[in-house]
This record gives structure tokens, C-alpha cells and sequence, in this order.
């Protein structure tokens, strides 16, 4: 049984943590399924935007100080920098191993088979994935875990800022994260899933 959907107050439906769990759990141990685990890593911990994701290169992820971080190009040419959870970190390490491009820094992050038969197992292709085939593979997973029909690429990124908010992060900082250039922009995509819960009625007293 799967878990209920986030229910919709923008036009992005959001995933609940245990969906999100699913999806990053969901793919196989093939070369192709490792670029797939650490792609939805990628989507999940940085929030990042489905164009911002085409556009990485091997080169955007590097070491700051103490830090593992991916330096994303958003929109009108912004760029910010982003800390890489532990989990993103090893993902992108096997993926980088199993595609052989560690020392190709100007190369892009994510691409596709070379051929589309045998998962990757013929290498690579030396260009980036496009929008729609992260878009197709998003919902080819969709579908395979019977997750709610509406989840998309940019779920990711609703359920991250969510999930952000919900722990304590201060919307300046989630403002940052998402790289927004209003917070008003940041708050349409925190999503209220457990709003009956929280509802005033329960803590009314006459």
C-alpha cells in the first residue's frame, strides 16, 4: 500500500518523505539505474529545477572546505552553490565511477545510454539528458511504483522545500537554497500535509 500523496494547495503535487524514500530507492544495480540514483539524489537534496539538472557538468560538483557541493546555474544566469547531503555525495561518486567521467570537468553530470538497449552497460553518451528524458524517466518510475500519476520532476523540488520547512529551516535560507529572488516565490512551495492535524478546532478550549 502506498503512501497518500501530498495534497495539492500549488499546481505541483509534493511527495510525502516515504514516496520520496521509494523513488530513491527504486532503481537497479546497472550502470544506468546507478545514474538514476544519483540523479533523483541530485533532484531530492538540492531542490533544484529540472533545466538546472540538464545543465551540470561533471566540473559543477567539487569540494568547498569541508563541504561536498554542486554549483547550479539557475535562471537569468544566477549561480549558487548548493551543500550536498551525505547520501547525494555517494550517489554521485558511484555514478562517476560507473560512467567512467571523473576527469571529465567540462562534460555534462547527466546523460544518456549510448545505446538504449543493455542499461548503460555500452557506456555513455557525451552529451547531457534533456528536460524530457529526465521528465520520461521520472515518470517511468511513476508508474513502475504506482505513485500518484501527477507526480513529476518538479515534485522534487516541492517536496524538498516542504520537507525543509518542516524541520526547522528558516525561509530565508530555504530562499537561498531554491534560488529564488523573493521569498514570497518560496513560500508557494511549501505544501501543509498534515493541515487537519494542525487544525485550530483541536486546541479551542470553552
Amino acid at each position: 500500500m502506498t503512501s497518500p500523496s501530498v495534497p495539492r494547495d500549488g499546481k505541483t503535487v509534493g511527495l510525502s518523505p516515504e514516496d520520496c524514500r521509494r523513488l530513491l530507492d527504486a532503481s537497479a544495480a546497472t550502470p544506468a539505474g546507478i545514474r538514476d540514483a544519483a540523479l533523483f539524489a541530485v533532484l531530492a537534496y538540492t531542490g533544484c529545477r529540472v533545466g538546472e539538472l540538464t545543465r551540470l557538468k561533471v566540473g559543477s560538483y567539487r569540494q568547498n572546505g569541508t563541504h561536498r557541493v554542486l554549483e547550479i546555474m539557475g535562471k537569468g544566469g544566477k549561480e549558487r552553490q548548493t551543500a550536498l547531503h551525505p547520501e547525494a555525495v555517494e550517489r554521485l561518486e558511484a555514478w562517476l565511477d560507473a560512467a567512467s567521467i571523473h576527469d571529465d570537468s567540462r562534460g555534462a553530470l547527466f546523460r544518456p545510454q549510448a545505446s538504449p538497449h543493455g542499461n548503460g552497460r555500452t557506456g555513455f553518451a557525451p552529451r547531457a539528458l534533456t528536460r524530457r528524458a529526465v521528465q520520461l524517466l521520472v515518470e517511468g518510475y511513476v508508474r513502475r511504483l504506482k505513485l500518484d500519476p501527477n507526480v513529476t520532476v518538479h515534485s522534487f523540488r516541492v517536496t524538498a522545500l516542504t520537507t525543509a520547512r518542516e524541520r526547522g529551516s528558516d525561509i530565508i535560507d530555504l530562499q537561498e537554497f531554491a534560488g529564488h529572488a523573493d521569498p514570497r516565490t518560496t513560500l508557494t512551495y511549501i505544501r501543509h500535509r498534515d493541515r487537519l492535524s494542525k487544525s485550530p478546532a483541536y486546541v479551542l478550549r470553552y
